[in-house]
């Protein structure tokens, strides 16, 4: 079967949700907020990673412990030491709640584990249902029913899983099938060991890839007598996992990450062994050559001294059929459809000419054959490439910067310092859980990411990426579309300066981001807000009529901060035995 070219995935932000113009932020004192504080009884479930392995540090320093609910925003939960489950909420009447046990859950020592086991993690999927992984191997769906209410949560369903962090979970199918995702971190050498998973020879061969992420994609089925497991699919890769989610139509999974991933086991579709890619050698001749314009593929192929009545070529919307004196010659797939009924051939100084009208004028060919083994070059259109040129000429001058103050950009790039930059590219891609193959790649580029947010209960997780000194909010939507939600006014550069910084969120209604450090401080960044009057700029003279306010947050103590919660009235930090609870003037 011929294997799909994955489709590009092009990031289009709107041009009016950027401000060229963008003064920076006015720093204003914390004593506008009003702050409430509950102690967290039993203390907040934290271990210090003592693991050597960088992806297992990092996940552990970064796992936020205050878990949001996006049915009820002012309501958050955290884990205890004894390993029950607290929640604390904020209302005008009470204020801050004290800590109120929901779930009874006993944590014992992990079976089979070594030296490493993870944070519990807790997702809410719907309004009435909660999914609990607690690092060690359990995955349990409990049933909540109203979560404004007293009482006690009761367990649904209950499954073994890997030793993981529950990265996502949600419900697709009319509410019917509830997909969970968990990630940890192994080595390759457990992947080529264990008989269940299928990795290619070549993966993971550097010295460098001592661990990789791996992705549990599990997706349970609500039967009349419960949940049970219907699918479980395995996907590993290497470096930094960024993101993660189930897309919206709950058929592929989403990933930002700085290196490809693959499916290595299904439990429904077994996984097939990639064949191996035979080495080109630097003496080997294109099979064919093609030149391409709007409208046409024109193709060229050595037949020889091969006649036309010894010739049998078969044209169809999708394939290439060519036989010379009865012996198969050349069958493969075009890359994209053609009219068939319109394609021409023709014989001369022993080369095979065939024109191939596109299906789809305009559209341009990375390929001509979806096969990896069937590789040909492609000569340029002189009337393709001459239109390219003049399409660029205006980035080109035979002057040194002849206007400065033409087309400037909104920053300096010599003002940018080396926190700026990304070491990696960032990719966002989306893996198919039915073919198993690589179905849409974006590279981004060396860019940033900035976090992940949640903006509603059911829209599938946004995130936020650098885009010059902005952040940038991306939406997935359906069909691999990615919305352009909201800029964050030179935060990527403000970003890149927090060299301590431990959690970054978003309020759900996109009025400010808030940086926590690992102690001490937390820093929040508002949306422009109109002024009542106006200030001018006592350097350029020009009047403001919108400002943008800078928050500094001094907590009450040195501990270390643990979670992070940003809602559009109240901002939630946990400590290791405190819960502030700020609330936020956005007027």
């Amino acid at each position: 079967m011929a294997k799909a070219v994955p489709q590009s995935i092009r990031l289009k932000p709107h041009r009016e949700l950027f401000d060229p113009d963008f003064e920076g932020y006015k720093l204003s004192s914390d004593s506008e907020l009003t702050v409430y504080s509950r102690p967290a009884s039993d203390g907040v479930q934290h271990k210090v990673c003592q693991s050597t392995c960088y992806l297992h540090t990092r996940l552990q320093a970064l796992h936020n412990h205050l878990f949001q609910d996006p049915f009820h925003p002012l309501t958050v939960y955290f884990f205890n030491t004894k390993g029950h489950l607290v929640r604390c909420s904020y209302s005008e009447e009470s204020r801050l709640s004290a800590g109120e046990v929901t779930w009874l859950a006993e944590v014992g020592e992990a079976e089979g584990e070594e030296d490493y086991h993870y944070p519990s993690s807790l997702k809410f999927p719907t309004s009435d249902l909660a999914v609990v992984s607690d690092g060690r191997g359990k995955l349990t769906v409990l049933k909540t029913d109203d979560r404004t209410s007293t009482r006690s949560w009761v367990t649904n369903f209950e499954t073994k899983s890997d030793h993981g962090v529950l990265a996502y979970a949600g419900v697709k199918g009319d509410n019917r099938e509830l997909h969970c995702l968990l990630v940890s971190i192994t080595s390759p050498s457990k992947l080529h060991e264990d008989p269940d998973l299928v990795v290619a020879d070549e993966a993971f061969c550097s010295k460098t890839d001592t661990t990789v992420h791996l992705i549990r994609w599990l997706v349970l089925t609500e039967k009349e007598s419960g949940w049970e497991v219907s699918c479980s699919r395995m996907v590993a890769g290497r470096g930094v996992l960024e993101y993660c989610a189930v897309d919206s139509e709950g058929t592929g999974l989403l990933l930002l990450c700085h290196s490809n991933y693959f499916f290595v086991g299904d439990s429904v579709k077994p996984v097939t062994k990639p064949n191996p890619q035979p080495e080109k050698s630097s003496k080997e001749q294109p099979k064919f050559t093609f030149q391409q314009n709007d409208e046409d593929v024109t193709v060229w192929l050595k037949v020889g001294s091969a006649t036309k009545d010894e010739m049998q070529v078969k044209i169809t919307v999708n394939e290439l059929d060519l036989c010379i004196k009865d012996t198969p010659s050349l069958q493969a797939h075009f890359l994209h459809p053609i009219k068939a009924d319109l394609a021409t051939w023709t014989i001369g100084d022993e080369k095979l000419e065939l024109v191939l009208p596109k299906a789809i004028k305009g559209e341009r060919w990375q390929s001509l054959f979806s096969e990896d083994d069937m590789w040909g070059e492609e000569v340029l259109d002189p009337a393709m490439l001459e239109e390219i040129n003049q399409n660029l000429a205006h980035l080109t001058s035979d002057k040194l910067n002849p206007d400065p103050n033409l087309d400037k950009p909104a920053y300096d790039p010599e003002q940018l310092e080396d926190c700026d930059t990304a070491a990696e590219d960032l990719l966002l891609i989306r893996l198919d859980g039915s073919s198993h193959q690589l179905t849409n790649y974006g590279q981004l580029g060396a860019t940033q990411h900035l976090f992940n947010m949640q903006v509603d209960e059911v829209s599938v997780p946004a995130f936020c990426i650098r885009h010059d000194v902005d952040g940038v909010l991306w939406q997935p939507k359906r069909e691999v579309q990615f919305d352009h939600l909201a800029t964050y006014h030179a935060f990527g550069f403000v970003r890149a300066s927090k060299t301590t910084a431990k959690f970054t969120c978003g309020a759900q209604d996109l009025s400010y981001v808030a940086v926590a450090e690992v102690r001490s401080h937390v820093y929040m960044f508002f949306q422009p807000e109109v002024l009542q009057g106006e200030l001018r700029n006592r350097k350029s003279g020009r009047r403001l009529h919108k400002v943008s306010r800078q928050l500094v947050i001094s907590l009450k103590s040195h501990s270390e901060v643990l979670g992070l919660y940003a809602t559009p009235s109240i901002l939630f930090v946990l400590t290791d035995h405190t819960l502030y609870a700020y609330c936020v003037q956005n007027s």
